[in-house]
């Protein structure tokens, strides 16, 4: 017999009143309405942002690493079998200087989850490439909902997560778009 779909969330108005929303209260006695839920939206959404990361963080470390070391992992998966490239290329992917991933690989190598060869005799041009336990970690993680926001999000039906994600991107797009571009986009599949 096939088990009950349990992961739809209740409607958020059954839940109760958090802090977030005692203090968007608050504020509409020093500014509109809307401009006090702006603020609340806000405030909720760096809350959010902070749950993530600690969730993240606690995932990554259960593997010896931190969470910009599971992200180096990641853009290695990202990029497809034979799942390697160079750390100039790697770079491309994340917000960091090239001395930052040059650290996260010397870590990753040292605990196994990624391979460093040379790319080309007499070149020195580096190549790292995700290990078979680099990969594992990542499977284990993709298929066993291990990090608190990842088993939060699954209780969310198909519809929810679409929605969300969509508006995440349409605020992430007018904010970049407010400060001039002043943050780097994020990485565009296939983009070297």
């Amino acid at each position: 017999m096939k088990k009950a779909d349990t992961r739809h969330s209740a409607p958020s108005e059954s839940a109760p009143p958090d802090l977030i929303d005692e203090a968007e209260r608050a504020w509409t006695t020093d500014t509109s309405a809307y401009n006090a839920r702006i603020y609340a939206v806000s405030t909720r959404i760096l809350y959010v942002a902070t749950l993530i990361e600690q969730s993240f963080g606690a995932q990554a470390q259960s593997h010896g690493m931190n969470t910009g070391e599971m992200l180096v992992l990641d853009a290695l998966h990202r990029l497809g079998p034979p799942f390697e490239t160079t750390p100039v290329r790697l770079r491309k992917q994340f917000f960091i200087s090239f001395a930052g991933i040059g650290k996260r690989i010397t870590k990753l190598a040292d605990l196994g989850y990624i391979e460093r060869t040379t790319h080309a005799p007499g070149r020195g041009s580096q190549m790292v490439r995700l290990s078979p336990a680099g990969l594992a970690v990542l499977r284990s993680s993709e298929n066993g909902l291990d990090a608190a926001h990842t088993r939060a999000l699954a209780t969310m039906d198909g519809t929810e997560v679409e929605m969300l994600g969509g508006l995440l991107r349409n605020l992430q797009q007018r904010i970049q778009k407010a400060t001039s571009a002043a943050l780097p986009s994020p990485p565009i599949a296939g983009d070297d």
